[in-house]
């Protein structure tokens, strides 16, 4: 099983609402969730069919970001949490797996008020397995 570099997506929380940001990122983003969660108003997005890395997907977020109206971007400067998550799924392959964030990336997520996490999600296995075999032999259809 390779390792795998998955997807970027944007998590944002804030105590005020977050809706215009939702609005203004309109069809450039899939929504993933809007609503609250643990008591802040949240937020996640991905950029959706993209084959780019996590380099270009920052940099694409961060254009939007750098792109919103002056009100939008008060309320964006008003979260308490805006995160860039990076997803990998672990592998055995190769020997060691390399993924790049340059340094002007990096000072781009810093100019937004933004973090980069990395999350490592367990390799899934035989990709061949139906996952949803058993969920789907209990359906009455």
């Amino acid at each position: 099983m390779a390792t795998k570099y998955l997807n970027t997506d944007l998590e944002i929380e804030s105590k005020s609402d977050i809706s215009r940001i939702v609005e203004e990122f309109g069809e450039d983003v899939m929504v993933l969730h809007h609503g609250e969660m643990r008591g802040y108003q949240h937020a996640s997005f991905e950029i959706g069919g993209s084959i780019a890395g996590a380099d270009e997907l920052i940099n694409s977020f961060c254009l939007l970001v750098e792109q919103l109206p002056k009100e939008v971007r008060e309320i964006w400067n008003g979260c308490c949490s805006r995160t860039f998550d990076v997803g990998y799924e672990s592998g055995t392959a190769p020997r060691n797996f390399k993924s790049e964030i340059r340094a002007p990336t990096i000072q781009r997520v810093a100019e937004i008020g933004a973090s980069i996490m990395i999350t490592i999600y367990p390799a899934s296995g035989d990709d061949s397995v139906d996952n949803c075999a058993d969920a789907t032999s209990s359906r009455p259809y």
